[in-house]
């Protein structure tokens, strides 16, 4: 059975784009106002053959929202697309990870920006990576590139 990889260090530069959340759920869950853009932009993706990263953070994120918005069933559904997909591994969060994340938590700290996105963006800067499959718009105004724009 397929599954997804932790990751312990490496870089994945420019042919990598962080998985966020919201652009997962987007992706994962038809009923979604956003789902066609991003069902359009993982196509593109896919098509250039960028891989993709996500976290642990963000797949307890993922199946949790999921779960309160569309039932257990829905999100165990979505949770097992992540878990057994070749296309987009997960990193655990370290406590490295995490001393970062919270520095960039408090600099942050006036804007809508959760601890973790900040955990992603550690992870991303740690990577190299500069795109971030999302809609939130926090990731923007960090100076990252969203996808879709």
């Amino acid at each position: 059975m397929p599954t997804t990889t932790p990751t312990r260090g490496g870089s994945f530069g420019a042919a990598c784009v962080f998985a966020d959340t919201s652009g997962l759920i987007a992706w994962l869950v038809e009923r979604d106002s956003c789902h066609v853009r991003a069902k359009e932009a993982m196509r593109r993706l896919a098509e250039r053959g960028v891989r993709m990263l996500t976290s642990n953070y963000v797949f307890d994120e993922l199946v949790s929202r999921v779960k309160r918005r569309c039932g257990a069933a829905e999100a165990r559904r979505v949770g097992e697309i992540i878990l057994m997909s070749r296309s987009i591994r997960r990193e655990f969060v370290t406590e490295e990870t995490e001393g970062a994340a919270w520095g960039l938590f408090l600099r942050y700290s006036d804007q809508e920006f959760s601890f973790t996105d900040a955990t992603c963006v550690a992870i991303m800067r740690r990577h190299g990576i500069r795109e971030v499959f999302t809609f939130d718009e926090g990731f923007r105004r960090v100076g990252l590139t969203m996808i879709p724009g």
